[in-house]
């Protein structure tokens, strides 16, 4: 039976780390790394759900007050990538409204609405330029509830997991770096941000999905978590497809030929806003 994740402690703060702050397992200490070039980390390894993770970090204030875009090389192509998985799961699911969170500038919900899907951003480290209009959702519940590059950065993974599930979604679709026994050389570590406090293992992931009764498909950095009852196995098929990586990127072709009618439709509501801010004003 795979052990449960359980209700944290009230004072979750440890002297450095002997409790999981995900399942609340015992730690074993594995190395230590420079942070922010400036603070020696310990980093430590559940022994129940088999995560890496940071000492309770106390250093994110200065970590998310630095212009740290410069270092993460990779956004561009990664955003593509996001697009096609995002765009080809959600039609394939029948999800319409859309909630990207930890969306950064807001660029992949710009991709998404350009195609005609309703999808909203938020994020509370950055602005979403691309965006700047969709970050209020128009619906109480979406189907599809997107977190890229967004989990490592829990400080209190289960306290934050609870806030994101709570929004009832039937579907998720996360990315982040899958630990799995991984030594201070692991490139996803990047302790030069300070931003990557936590390594979810495969049953990490396991727990999560049973805790919030949820059934799980894992596919090399995606993780896509569905309601009972919300797909049929030829759907599940396909979203298994999808999520590899070679078929993400032969799908880039097809998405830039499909026709952007969210452009002038989301042009059009930003007349409307803008001759009702005028009339206001007036």
């Amino acid at each position: 039976m795979t052990p449960s994740l359980q209700t944290p402690p009230s004072d979750p703060e440890d002297s450095l780390q002997t409790v999981c702050r995900l399942c609340h397992g015992n730690t074993l200490y594995r190395f230590n790394l420079q942070v922010l070039r400036t603070q020696q980390v310990k980093y430590f390894e559940c022994q129940q759900c088999k995560s890496l993770q940071t000492q309770t970090p106390d250093w994110l204030e200065q970590a998310y007050s630095e212009n740290l875009a410069s270092s993460d090389s990779g956004a561009g192509q990664r955003t593509l990538r996001n697009l096609v998985v995002s765009y080809f799961i959600a039609k394939t699911a029948g999800a319409k409204n859309i909630i990207d969170i930890g969306g950064g500038d807001g660029l992949l919900c710009r991709f998404l609405r350009d195609y005609g899907l309703n999808s909203f951003v938020r994020d509370k480290y950055s602005r979403p330029i691309y965006a700047q209009q969709f970050t209020d959702p128009n619906f109480e519940r979406p189907d599809l509830v997107l977190a890229f590059e967004v989990l490592e950065h829990f400080a209190q993974p289960l306290v934050e997991l609870e806030e994101l599930f709570n929004r009832n979604s039937n579907f998720y679709l996360f990315s982040t770096g899958i630990y799995s026994g991984e030594r201070q050389d692991w490139w996803y570590l990047v302790p030069s941000t300070g931003q990557h406090v936590f390594f979810y293992s495969r049953e990490a992931f396991e727990m999560i999905a049973e805790k919030f009764n949820l059934h799980l498909i894992v596919k090399g950095n995606l993780i896509f978590l569905y309601k009972d009852g919300t797909l049929n196995k030829l759907q599940t098929l396909i979203i298994q497809l999808l999520m590899r990586r070679e078929i993400s990127w032969l799908l880039r072709s097809v998405v830039v030929l499909l026709p952007a009618k969210g452009v002038a439709k989301d042009h059009e509501l930003e007349d409307v806003v803008s001759t009702k801010s005028s009339i206001s004003k007036h």
